[in-house]
């Protein structure tokens, strides 16, 4: 069963009876910093480009103003015990996010690597790496293919994305084959384009995805559901 819904996750995620999720997979929200722009002359592109309100603003999208200690409550709170949670962050916030992931209640499991296989420019070095904070909830339970690396090399989508921060299906699908079974339930709170909810498509799993922006729970729809008729 695929469940979309449109709104606030804060607010939505009361429908969600506790220890009612299999596994949480998300890319939540975060403060952004203008780190990319090598010199004063040089310009920054894609989402960071000059003309990006929200991002000079420190965030990258309108609807992404929330902090890690507004949310991470509820999403601990509908968990299964011993079930896994996979939080998408940025080096910068990794710190901030385990620290009140651990004060919520969660257990800290493991830091995953994506290797994009393409770099951003930055000052610091060029960024070429995205981390994945594995959590679990009152004790855990092995992945099913313990052979898996840490280190995830899955190519980044470059251009024409749904979203900016468009996640490949693949780098989603390993995450839910491994920490999920046929149709176990799985939550995204911070939906986006729908990624996650197009892998539990394919593997057969339950879904429920919540998005906020007008804009993207549109694509999302459209994308998990092409045909108007399955809706």
């Amino acid at each position: 069963m695929i469940t979309l819904w449109h709104g606030d996750c804060l607010e939505l995620m009361k429908n969600i009876p506790d220890k009612s999720i299999d596994l949480v997979v998300t890319d939540c929200p975060y403060k952004v910093v203008q780190g990319g722009r090598v010199g004063s002359k040089t310009p920054k592109g894609g989402i960071f480009g000059s003309c990006h309100e929200d991002f000079k603003r420190g965030t990258v999208f309108k609807e992404n103003n929330l902090v890690f200690e507004q949310w991470l409550p509820s999403v601990y709170r509908v968990l299964k015990d011993k079930h896994h949670c996979y939080i998408m962050i940025n080096g910068r916030n990794l710190c901030d996010l385990q620290t009140k992931a651990i004060e919520v209640g969660f257990t800290y499991q493991n830091i995953l690597v994506w290797d994009k296989g393409n770099k951003t420019p930055n000052r610091y070095y060029m960024q070429q790496l995205e981390f994945i904070l594995m959590l679990t909830k009152n004790g855990s339970r092995d992945i099913v293919n313990m052979g898996t690396s840490n280190l995830l090399s899955i190519k980044n989508i470059i251009g024409n994305k749904a979203h900016p921060t468009e996640k490949p299906i693949l780098l989603m699908e390993i995450l839910i084959k491994n920490s999920s079974g046929e149709l176990d339930k799985v939550l995204d709170p911070f939906m986006g384009s729908g990624t996650t909810g197009l892998a539990c498509q394919a593997l057969n799993r339950s879904f429920v995805g919540i998005e906020k922006d007008d804009k993207y729970f549109e694509i999302a729809k459209n994308r998990i559901f092409p045909h108007p008729q399955d809706r």
